[in-house]
């Protein structure tokens, strides 16, 4: 009889198909499917068929160290986590090495990140002639992360990215500049017209058709507005993060700073200091559906001149001055102001903060001085691209496209 192929509670293995030579998994007869930590998960369809796109960091504690897999999808199913949560996971099959010997699994994506081990081996994957001896670990041959070797400092996946541009107005200034930079980094770039898209909503098959055809393989998604997005235009950003794209405004940031109260509760509620306001039902104003207004918070009225902050993941990039307050149908007056002027830091650090509090990963944060410091008057996903490049001589649609490639951790490639 030949020797019976015997398992420890956890051992080495590779999943070549995926590019991975070495993974120390823990082996659990408890969990029916294995699971593989995914750091980011993109699904996208090519030739006909869906597939999964992600990255790993295989070796705990090395950041540097990162390797990006793509396979076909085979199933979405729910799975309960370790903490008892319900989670909708992404399957793949791919083939397991260990000891000599391959086999056909099935794996789930995950983000295990907070766990010792970047892999489970279920049951699932353990064959009929296969014994596990929980008291042992490492009965097969021992691999080592040395396989990595050469691997290392990785800067991400050398591609060209596919980023859509959620606007009514391709033609503006500023989203030409946008247009151009991602065009010049090398990316491709699709326009969302809401009235040209549709959502096919579905817990397993989640889709968007453009002019009626299907949108796939959108790898960001940027949605500028001159004020509130509608609820459709909201739908159409959240039904691309479901079908796994960045969305530099998330959804559900734009949803909240659409509704006047909630952009005012959110930030008091954080300590983000704003006009004191009496609020009856009687005040409230809808909106026309996507037709947007500024999300004013209070008018200047005795307070400092107001400074616009332009940010970008984050962190302010420019700053503008209002030089007056313009009358009735007249454009404002502004201008640049330097961003490490001393009088400037408390407002600054107030901006940033209400980006960070309301989600927003491009903000156009209006500030001006009270009696008590800095409080903000309005936030809006509008940074005005052009005007703020012009005056303050500042790369702000290039900052947007960088801040998507690093999100995403990729570099600018070509296609």
């Amino acid at each position: 009889m030949s020797e019976p192929f015997l398992l420890g509670w956890e051992e080495w293995l590779a999943l070549p198909d995926l590019g991975l030579p070495a993974i120390k998994a823990k082996v659990d007869t408890g969990a029916r499917t294995s699971s593989l930590h995914a750091d980011v998960i993109e699904t996208f369809v090519a030739d006909g068929q869906r597939k999964v796109r992600f990255s790993i960091r295989p070796v705990p504690g090395r950041d540097d160290i990162q390797i990006w897999c793509t396979a076909d999808v085979v199933d979405q199913r729910e799975v309960i986590s370790s903490n008892g949560e319900r989670e909708l996971r992404f399957v793949i099959r791919t083939t397991a090495e260990m000891g000599g010997r391959k086999w056909p699994i099935e794996i789930t994506l995950a983000n295990r990140e907070s766990m010792t081990y970047r892999m489970l081996l279920g049951r699932q994957a353990i064959q009929d002639d296969m014994f596990v001896d929980p008291a042992t670990s490492f009965r097969q041959p021992r691999l080592s992360y040395n396989r990595y070797r050469g691997i290392e400092r990785a800067q991400g996946e050398q591609r060209s990215l596919s980023i859509a541009l959620f606007t009514r107005r391709p033609e503006n200034a500023s989203n030409r500049r946008l247009l151009r930079a991602a065009e010049r980094r090398g990316h491709r770039t699709t326009i969302l017209d809401r009235s040209r898209l549709s959502l096919y909503i579905s817990a397993t098959e989640p889709a968007i058709f453009l002019n009626g055809r299907p949108l796939t393989g959108v790898d960001a998604v940027v949605a500028r507005a001159t004020g509130a997005l509608g609820s459709f235009s909201i739908a159409a950003v959240r039904q691309l993060e479901i079908m796994g794209a960045f969305a530099l405004n998330p959804a559900d940031a734009l949803q909240r700073i659409g509704d006047p109260l909630a952009l005012r509760q959110t930030l008091a509620r954080e300590r983000i200091p704003v006009l004191d306001a009496a609020v009856s039902h009687a005040d409230l104003i809808k909106p026309d559906a996507d037709d947007g207004h500024v999300l004013a918070l209070g008018a200047a009225v005795g307070l400092g001149p107001t400074i616009r902050f332009a940010i970008v993941g984050g962190r302010c990039l420019a700053a503008l001055e209002r030089r007056s307050t313009p009358a009735a149908g007249e454009r404002s007056d502004w201008e640049a102001i330097r961003l490490d002027a001393p009088e400037l830091q408390a407002a600054r650090r107030v901006a940033e903060s209400a980006a960070r509090v309301m989600g927003l990963g491009l903000a156009s944060i209006d500030v001006a001085a009270g009696r008590g410091g800095p409080v903000v008057l309005a936030v809006s996903t509008n940074v005005p691209i052009a005007q703020t490049e012009r005056l303050a001589d500042a790369s702000i649609a290039e900052a947007i496209v960088v801040h998507i490639e690093q999100s995403l951790r990729f570099r600018p490639g070509r296609a």
